[in-house]
């Protein structure tokens, strides 16, 4: 699996809230070898207070208990994993934000956990989580925000979202109660799928079809990561920018696919 990633400051923010983890990984178990990658964007929540201490937290208690479940408990279904990583990562934030210096940090929190064909989703918040290939674009997960609401009732369409006013609004934070759940998404993967993840401080500024052409074009995630990033900050930099990109490898084609399925040969 190739991986690269971007991580950058923008041009108007003083200080980087947000946090990533980026691994490609083999998963050896009973049933034999699988290429694997454990991927995680988290988006400090601006205007609080600790925002990059959260992001922070976050990512370190996902990725610890993530990997401790897939050694653990194996043969446990992804999905449960992901639930389980994201009940510590919110535990953590908000013991830690019991603190009086600490008090109202949150953090978005979008995670993909990929074990051979399969992807496991996990997310809250607004980062979001891409599938690119050469036949589409896929936005994988939903933002948790008030102008996703409002794109979703009619009120304004998808481009008047990226310049409207409460687009920052976001209403499903990891930090701020125990009640919190992330939406968890099984997805299957095939050869030439690109998979992205990016904090809004991408997505937020490119358009898709910018972002899609820029991933296609690039000769890896490395090339790709850093080409977005210099888009992002071309466009103004807003915000702090995140970005990985995950290339799986030995992944079966979809043509394969739907001709074992109906024995019509797919070009």
């Amino acid at each position: 699996m190739e991986t690269g990633y971007g991580w950058d400051t923008g041009l108007v923010r003083k200080l980087n809230e947000d946090s990533i983890f980026c691994s490609a990984f083999d998963l050896r178990t009973h049933s034999g070898t699988v290429s694997a990658g454990l991927l995680a964007v988290a988006d400090g929540m601006g205007g609080h207070d600790a925002g990059e201490i959260a992001s922070d937290l976050a990512i370190r208690a996902f990725h610890a208990e993530c990997i401790s479940g897939l050694l653990n408990r194996p043969s446990a279904p992804g999905l449960s994993v992901m639930a389980a990583s994201f009940s510590k990562a919110n535990g953590a934030v908000i013991e830690a934000a019991s603190e009086k210096s600490l008090q109202g940090m949150g953090t978005t929190l979008t995670a993909a956990l990929i074990i051979g064909q399969d992807m496991y989703i996990a997310h809250i918040g607004d980062s979001r989580c891409y599938i690119i290939n050469s036949r589409e674009t896929i936005q994988v997960t939903t933002d948790h925000s008030v102008v996703q609401e409002m794109v979703d009732a009619g009120q304004i369409s998808p481009s008047e979202a990226l310049t409207h006013p409460r687009r920052n609004e976001i209403t499903r934070v990891l930090g701020y109660s125990a009640g919190s759940v992330p939406d968890l998404i099984q997805v299957k993967l095939y050869a030439g799928d690109n998979i992205l993840l990016c904090s809004d401080g991408l997505c937020g500024v490119l358009p898709p079809g910018r972002i899609e052409e820029t991933v296609l074009a690039s000769q890896g995630p490395g090339q790709a990561c850093a080409d977005l990033t210099s888009q992002a900050n071309l466009a103004g930099g807003p915000d702090n920018i995140s970005v990985i990109i995950a290339r799986p490898d030995g992944l079966p084609s979809w043509q394969a696919l739907i001709s074992a399925k109906t024995g019509v040969s797919v070009a």
